[in-house]
């Protein structure tokens, strides 16, 4: 009977050290950013004349997530849009150090974020590694204009609030 006991010890403690493994190793490294974008009021409100393209609906996505193992400030960018622009519009975007609609300097020099290149669909995407020093509990957002030109707010499509995820 004791050996039964100890053996029953013996199993529900390796048991317990397996699942305690199997956690640990189901990290997922650093939490990302995340924002979704939003067609700014300006932007809808725009009255459209004969000369002006069609400023429709656009939406999309923005994912920020730190480089693992890096103290540099290097974060992986993810950023996917749809708009109803031509094919083979460039369109510029940049990151904010405060929520939408806040007038702040860039989180780096406007050559520094990549252009977007609007597909056949309608849809365009950046991937790449930026350095931006993103403080933790720290609020950003994202624009992305109506040209490859980052400039005023009169010119912004849409705007994404970027949040820490939890």
């Amino acid at each position: 009977m004791k050996a039964c006991r100890w053996m029953i010890c013996l199993f529900g403690f390796a048991a317990g050290c397996a699942s305690s493994q199997s956690s640990a190793s189901r990290s997922t490294g650093p939490s990302p950013w995340v924002g979704a974008f939003k067609q700014s009021q300006m932007a809808a409100a725009a009255v459209i004349g004969p000369a002006t393209p069609q400023r429709t609906a656009a939406y999309g996505n923005i994912t920020l997530t730190p480089v693992e193992s890096d103290s540099s400030g290097r974060v992986r960018v993810e950023l996917s849009i749809n708009a109803s622009v031509p094919p083979g519009t460039q369109l510029g975007w940049a990151l904010f150090p405060s929520p939408c609609g806040a007038a702040t300097p860039t989180m780096a020099g406007a050559q520094e974020f990549p252009t977007i290149e609007i597909s056949n669909s309608g849809s365009g995407f950046v991937r790449a590694v930026m350095n931006l020093r993103l403080e933790p509990r720290a609020t950003y957002h994202a624009n992305v204009y109506w040209s490859s030109q980052i400039s005023d707010v009169s010119n912004v499509m849409m705007c994404a609030n970027v949040a820490r995820a939890r």
